[in-house]
């Protein structure tokens, strides 16, 4: 569960502008990873019209967005930005090649997608990217998808033990430089730090490795993370 649901019920952020407003700040880094990724380039804030857009599109995204519809509401809002991108391009592209009004720019991308409109093949293509991505990341610490089948816990006190270590050694800097580092995780650090024994932390390597990776990069990975992570939600304003 991202923490932000923690914090905001989803009748709050529709409803509540200042509630909204933080909620949007907090967001920027994810929406400046989205749209920095689909225009292929680094963008900064107060730069780029681009990340303006993809702003717009996070705010009607959280307009349109059903909380039971099963879908990551981050999935939805990167698809809404990315729309929206695609959109604003052809755009730059028609007023750089003639002098047209914008009513006349023909027609152009949707980018009030309602989570009906949502459909199960686009999310399907979007899981499947971020499993490739994800894949590919396993590899470079020389994982498999297999191996974290294999060494998943079973019972629910272990994981969230394991799920506790995961989201230590993501969030702390220092230790997960060490990881990028050196292809390993810093063990002793890493029970200083937590207080879980040292066997514990060692039959569980592989899964612990695996979560923080999704945690440390989960603007890349909104739908991998909702199968990883708790269910159960905070309490909300």
């Amino acid at each position: 569960m991202p923490e932000w649901e923690k914090q905001y019920s989803w009748q709050r952020l529709k409803d509540d502008l200042p509630a909204r407003e933080s909620f949007l700040a907090e967001s920027q880094t994810f929406i400046r990873h989205v749209a920095s990724q689909a225009c292929f380039r680094s963008l900064e804030w107060g730069r780029d019209d681009e990340l303006s857009e993809a702003l717009i599109a996070f705010n009607e995204a959280i307009d349109l967005f059903v909380e039971d519809k099963g879908v990551p509401f981050l999935a939805y809002a990167r698809v809404l930005i990315k729309r929206r991108l695609i959109d604003y391009h052809r755009k730059q592209r028609l007023r750089q090649s003639i002098s047209i009004d914008q009513d006349d720019l023909g027609r152009r991308i949707d980018v009030h997608l309602g989570l009906d409109d949502f459909r199960e093949q686009e999310q399907n293509l979007e899981r499947a990217e971020e499993i490739r991505q994800f894949s590919k990341a396993l590899l470079t610490f020389k994982l498999t998808f297999q191996d974290l089948v294999e060494v998943s816990p079973k019972h629910r006190d272990s994981r969230e033990t394991l799920l506790r270590a995961a989201q230590e050694l993501a969030f702390d800097p220092e230790l997960w430089q060490q990881v990028e580092r050196k292809g390993k995780i810093p063990m002793q650090a890493l029970g200083i730090k937590t207080q879980i024994h040292a066997k514990v932390l060692e039959r569980g390597r592989k899964y612990i490795l695996a979560v923080a990776m999704l945690l440390a990069n989960q603007n890349d990975y909104v739908y991998l993370r909702e199968y990883v992570l708790p269910r159960e939600r905070g309490a909300k304003g």
